[in-house]
């Protein structure tokens, strides 16, 4: 994705930080699931980034983060972050149980700077709505490269059922460090080429979603 691409060119110019630290940015997540006929149709996403990020990608545009955007300004950035590379997940997971379930293209997108943070959402149409069954729906949140770092911040919504019930559930962080330390001993630091490692799911943030079975 071009985001990313653009993030690590403007760190290295920044002097920010070495190739293979990670996470380089890092993102407040929101989650809003959309049912209809007690079915989940789609997941609207909310992405907050943090202050660094946004100072970076707004300075690039010429925007200070100070003053309210134009309305030239807030179409530019609008979908910014949206032009993603052929097979790009999006860095949202939906599962029925253990089973992944195929998410569409971005829609709708938006974007915002609220204190000199730049806010996108955009909706994830669901490929074939699902039905909640036994086990849980479950919408995860992470990058699989670690580049980014997500943190579902806010309560998920629940549009279309009043009768389901979300929670947010944090992963296990010291399995998860002790699998990037293991990752880590196969890496070499002057290497430039080498890869991160994929360890982003060790760290995925989750919601998990139940609703009474029909």
């Amino acid at each position: 994705m071009r985001r990313a691409a653009f993030l690590a060119a403007a760190l290295t110019a920044h002097g920010a930080a070495p190739a293979l630290a990670h996470p380089h940015e890092f993102i407040d997540a929101g989650v809003e699931l959309r049912f209809e006929a007690g079915a989940l149709t789609a997941l609207r996403i909310v992405w907050v980034y943090d202050d660094l990020t946004s100072l970076m990608i707004l300075t690039d545009r010429g925007i200070d983060p100070d003053q309210p955007l134009t309305p030239a300004q807030a179409a530019g950035l609008s979908g910014f972050d949206m032009d993603w590379a052929e097979g790009f997940a999006g860095d949202t997971y939906l599962l029925n149980g253990e089973t992944p379930v195929g998410l569409g293209p971005p829609q709708d997108w938006t974007a915002r700077v609220v204190q000199g943070r730049i806010i996108t959402t955009h909706l994830r149409q669901v490929a074939a709505p699902v039905r909640p069954g036994a086990a849980p729906l479950v919408v995860q949140v992470y990058d699989p490269g670690y580049y980014t770092a997500y943190t579902i911040a806010t309560a998920p919504l629940i549009r279309g059922r009043a009768d389901c019930t979300a929670q947010v559930y944090g992963p296990d962080t010291a399995a998860a460090d002790a699998a990037l330390a293991e990752a880590m001993k196969e890496l070499s630091g002057d290497d430039p080429e080498a890869e991160f490692p994929a360890i982003g799911a060790a760290y995925a943030e989750e919601v998990r979603i139940t609703c009474p079975q029909d």
